[in-house]
């Protein structure tokens, strides 16, 4: 009995070094897979914006209607010399779509309501007229004032450039249409070195709108004001292209003239820009 007990424990004490190494063997933890995630980048958007659009010099032509007699009909085309959109607030609203950490589109409306300002010359033959003491060089034009609404509506596509901590510089550009409504225009001739008696043209002519190309140019930058939220400056450039601005007189037309007697050349619309953008993720 004693000697099977001294061979257990002989046999014991040869497996414990076995137990001891087989203990100090490092097994790994389980690998636990964590689902990578993606930037949300992908998403729907609205937005809203104010701005400031800088005053705006253009110049265009008119008609010259002969009232006469026997004669009536449009004499010339005359250039208009300075025709100015003033400057004032804009407002804007649009929605869009995120494709991608660098690529947005989005389709916008704004607004601005401006006063308009214009001058040009007299004809030549009412600025040699000696019977009013107006001479080759003498001195007369007309000058004109109303008001325009500016309507544009703008497929517009962004870059949004590499981000320097919550903010995303970016650039633009945009093609689409605006609408230009002209209210009743104002007319008064100015002419200093005519006699007295002279008797000075004052008169209105029917505002005209119409439809016309127009494209952009911006850029700016956003502030991310929270992960949906975002604070959008910049500035942006359109170009608007040319279109009616007035009919003819009452005069005019009694005498036969219909349609539009000026037309502006279009503006190029300088503007800065502040706004939010909504993101829906």
């Amino acid at each position: 009995m004693n000697r099977l007990f001294v061979l257990a424990l002989m046999g014991a004490s040869a497996l414990a070094p076995q137990a001891a190494s087989a203990a100090d063997i490092f097994v790994p933890p389980p690998v636990e897979y964590v689902e990578e995630v993606k930037p949300n980048y992908s998403g729907w958007y609205i937005r809203g914006d104010v701005g400031y659009q800088f005053e705006s010099e253009t110049d265009g032509h008119w008609a010259f209607y002969n009232i006469f007699p026997g004669v009536e009909g449009i004499d010339d085309y005359y250039r208009y010399d300075k025709l100015t959109l003033e400057d004032g607030a804009t407002f804007g609203l649009g929605a869009g779509y995120r494709f991608n950490e660098i690529f947005r589109a989005d389709a916008t409306v704004d607004f601005f309501r401006a006063d308009v300002s214009g001058r040009t010359n007299c004809p030549l033959m009412i600025r040699t007229d000696p019977a009013h003491n107006i001479g080759p060089f003498g001195e007369c034009y007309y000058e004109d004032s109303t008001e325009a609404d500016v309507w544009t509506i703008m497929a517009n596509a962004y870059v949004d450039l590499p981000q320097f901590g919550l903010i995303t510089p970016y650039i633009g550009a945009g093609i689409g249409t605006a609408y230009v409504s002209y209210d009743t225009n104002n007319a008064q001739e100015v002419c200093p070195p005519c006699d007295p008696s002279y008797v000075r043209y004052s008169g209105t002519n029917e505002g005209a709108d119409d439809w016309r190309f127009a494209s952009s140019l911006m850029a700016g930058a956003s502030i991310d004001l929270t992960q949906q939220l975002a604070l959008d400056i910049g500035y942006r450039f359109t170009k608007i292209w040319e279109g009616d601005a007035w009919g003819y007189d009452a005069q005019d037309t009694e005498f036969g003239a219909t349609g539009i007697q000026t037309k502006d050349n279009g503006f190029d619309v300088h503007a800065v820009r502040a706004g939010l953008r909504y993101s829906f993720f």
